[in-house]
């Protein structure tokens, strides 16, 4: 099967659309990262949900649109090994980075690089397990392959073994998301979001399930755990059973949310919204280091002793919105784009 993975009717074939869909899954990942310390707890139900809804979908259109893009694979494809290096590589230089940060903080006692059940930089890691298992799944009948992996997917929270622990629980579960992205084009994605109807249908979709969740506590309760794909079915206590069926419906939530976005987001440049929608990895690079020293200094009970608690939630959104712009600036490009180049071709030059 061949993949036609680019446009050519904009400039440099570059598709703006999933730039700015980019830009608003990361702005939003930021948002749900400085939020998640408030929704600990009782909490309050008004963080809680949004933290459920950003989550519902904010990771897999990351997964989706990185399978989406990875260039086809076939039986005579060399393992893509430089571009599963270059993800590796960034999350151990993540990890160092992070790590340094904690001792001088004070948050931590040890330097440390092998983190098992990091629960942070565990994206880098699933990338480079993603595009690894694409690459030993390339030959088979995709139908078939889809049909197994989702699966595994809906099983894997009854599995013992599977959890935070390199995060494998995250790759089995997401892991569909990457390959129904892969298995997709670029070209068919754009076309079904230019159906005007199905727009309607994205403003519906999305606020119904914001409503509902707003409403319905023991919802975003249930799907909270689901949403973040790092825990065992027993999560869901007496529903353990069910859990197969509770996973299949996270993923439809994800899709329907996901695809949602993508027909809203306008399929043209946007400004410095587009720029920042190609320099998603260096903000996620940085982003959490700097969230770590506002919750050191406890900024948020800070604006919240002389706010309020809802005005300070919307304060904090708004800092944390600054700081996913603060991140995308060039001097944060290093080291991930450094790191990245490495699994990229190099160009040889024309005599």
């Amino acid at each position: 099967m061949t993949k036609a993975k680019k446009l050519p009717d904009q400039p440099q074939n570059r598709i703006y659309l999933f730039d700015n869909v980019k830009w608003f899954a990361i702005v939003l990942m930021v948002i749900g990262h400085a939020i998640g310390i408030l929704t600990e707890g009782s909490g309050n139900h008004l963080e809680k949900s949004l933290f459920v809804i950003i989550y519902s979908f904010h990771m897999p259109l990351f997964i989706f649109i990185s399978g989406l893009f990875l260039k086809p694979m076939d039986q005579d494809t060399k393992c893509p090994k430089n571009k599963i290096g270059a993800f590796l590589a960034i999350g151990i230089v993540l990890r160092a980075f992070t790590s340094i940060l904690r001792l001088i903080l004070g948050k931590s006692d040890l330097f440390s690089v092998l983190d098992m059940y990091d629960g942070y930089t565990w994206f880098m890691g699933a990338m480079a397990a993603f595009i690894l298992l694409t690459w030993l799944l390339r030959s088979f009948n995709q139908t078939v392959v889809f049909s197994v992996v989702l699966l595994v997917g809906c099983m894997a929270g009854y599995d013992e073994f599977l959890g935070d622990k390199f995060a494998l629980m995250r790759i089995v579960v997401f892991f569909p998301v990457f390959l129904i992205g892969y298995y997709l084009t670029p070209d068919r994605i754009v076309k079904l979001a230019s159906v005007k109807w199905l727009k309607i249908v994205a403003v519906v979709i999305i606020v119904g399930f914001a409503v509902l969740c707003l409403l319905n506590k023991d919802i975003v309760s249930t799907l909270r755990p689901l949403f973040t794909g790092r825990n065992r079915f027993t999560v869901l206590k007496n529903a353990y059973p069910f859990g197969a069926f509770y996973r299949m419906a996270a993923y439809a939530i994800s899709a329907l949310m996901g695809l949602s976005v993508i027909c809203l987001m306008p399929n043209r440049r946007l400004g410095y919204i587009t720029t920042m929608g190609g320099k998603t990895l260096q903000i996620y690079f940085w982003h959490r280091m700097i969230l770590i020293v506002m919750e050191q200094f406890k900024l948020y009970d800070k604006i919240q002793s002389v706010t309020g608690g809802t005005v300070a939630t919307i304060i904090y959104i708004l800092l944390a919105v600054g700081v996913a712009f603060l991140c995308s600036v060039p001097i944060f490009s290093f080291p991930s784009k450094q790191l990245l180049a490495i699994g990229k071709p190099k160009q040889t030059s024309a005599k």
